[in-house]
């Protein structure tokens, strides 16, 4: 009981004040949380588009094996494997232009067996298993993925393993290009697969996505078994994960100077457009961001001027009781309990109006960047920043009057009109 009449007793006229410090310590961090939810929003969507979009990753394809087209639907005709693209990228060469960049290399290849009016059709990429993993996703249902060390083994999806009628554990051929068939055994069932940049799908065959253009089931070898089928270590497709996305055109200028000779080589990288399609998000976000800012400064002014006058008029009540004996750590602790019963009263009114009134979306205005509505976060940044205001406002206002009842001899502190 004591205390609290120290801390709060003989406010008078100037608890007025208090209170309408905390009402503006509040409005103002209700605004900057406002503004804040929305930027951590929108900074979570473009960390998702980035995911999403990879724009770090440069591809790199040849021209696509137009036998393809032609392959047969109906006959008694051998089975034939054959190159989605034209092998026409030597590991050397991608090796030396990639720099310091991560190679993702791949041999894209087609398994085409025709028996009768029925055929069989199947993708097969053969893989290095620790690059794949850092670009393209595997959900296996059964067993186990594929290891650097494996040999004349797979894996595969579930609708390619039943179109070839197989399951964890069973074997099934595949001709290699001398003609011998290789006998490869099924390790692991894909569930769900999500590869990274992958061929289209020109020809039937068994596909996890319905009506997709492109390719979304295959069996999965590693790289030294899909030589083995090819009979050549001439790579079909690769990506290159550069360190940083800001390192893609230089990247994509080394690569295109590495291949300048063979026509057939494409390289693709998405950075460029990436960029252009959020750069007026980012502007929109960075104003956001400035008028979180000011917000933030010029209310945290106005209430640390507040509570200095708050401060200021309880100088002589403070300086009785350093003069009564209490010591001057305590009557600071007293100070320091108003000024944080104040500036927290109102950041807690800020941080319910911000949960329960937020809305659900916000649509950030931006000119190019599809990136949806965007969905306010309130976070422990938020929270941090309305702490931070709260402080700075309660330490700007004290510590003019603490200097002063510290500095000054006691007689001036405890002047009414002393200055």
């Amino acid at each position: 009981m004591i205390w609290t009449k120290i801390i709060f007793g003989g406010l008078g006229r100037r608890g007025f004040e208090a209170v309408v410090a905390g009402l503006v310590l509040a409005a103002a961090s209700a605004l900057v949380a406002g503004s804040l939810m929305v930027v951590q929003g929108a900074r979570y969507a473009l960390t998702q588009a980035e995911r999403n979009d990879r724009p770090e990753i440069v591809q790199i394809r040849s021209r696509f094996n137009r036998a393809l087209f032609e392959t047969p639907r109906s006959g008694n005709l051998p089975p034939l494997t054959l190159p989605v693209y034209e092998p026409l990228i030597e590991p050397e060469q991608l090796s030396s232009a990639a720099g310091d960049g991560t190679i993702v290399a791949r041999q894209s290849l087609f398994r085409n067996v025709v028996s009768g009016d029925r055929f069989l059709n199947v993708y097969i990429f053969g893989i290095d298993p620790i690059a794949e993993g850092q670009v393209s996703s595997f959900s296996l249902t059964q067993g186990r993925f594929l290891r650097s060390d494996d040999g004349a083994v797979a894996v595969l999806d579930e609708a390619s393993a039943r179109a070839l009628g197989v399951d964890l554990g069973k074997t099934f051929p595949v001709r290699k290009a001398d003609g011998e068939d290789l006998e490869l055994t099924v390790v692991g069932i894909i569930g769900k697969l999500e590869l990274r940049d992958p061929p289209p799908r020109t020809v039937e065959a068994p596909a996890l996505t319905q009506n997709s253009s492109f390719v979304s089931s295959g069996v999965f070898v590693t790289l030294h078994t899909s030589e083995a089928i090819f009979g050549r270590t001439t790579l079909t497709d690769a990506l290159v994960v550069a360190r940083t996305p800001t390192d893609v055109p230089s990247l994509a200028d080394s690569l295109r100077e590495a291949f300048r000779l063979e026509p057939g080589v494409f390289i693709t990288e998405l950075y460029s457009q990436f960029s252009r399609k959020v750069h007026d998000f980012v502007l929109t976000l960075s104003l956001f961001t400035l008028i979180g800012t000011a917000t933030a400064l010029f209310a945290g002014l106005f209430a640390a001027n507040l509570l200095h006058d708050v401060y200021a008029d309880r100088r002589r009540h403070y300086a009785t009781l350093i003069a009564l004996g209490v010591s001057p750590a305590r009557v600071a602790l007293a100070g320091l309990s108003l000024g944080l019963a104040v500036a927290f009263t109102g950041t807690i009114t800020a941080v319910l109006m911000a949960v329960f009134f937020r809305p659900t979306e916000f649509a950030l205005p931006s000119l190019m960047a599809n990136l949806g509505a965007i969905e306010p976060r309130f976070d422990l940044s938020v929270v941090a920043a309305m702490a931070a205001i709260a402080l700075a406002a309660v330490a700007l206002g004290i510590t003019p009057t603490w200097r002063r009842l510290l500095r000054h001899p006691m007689a001036t502190a405890l002047s009414e009109n002393g200055r």
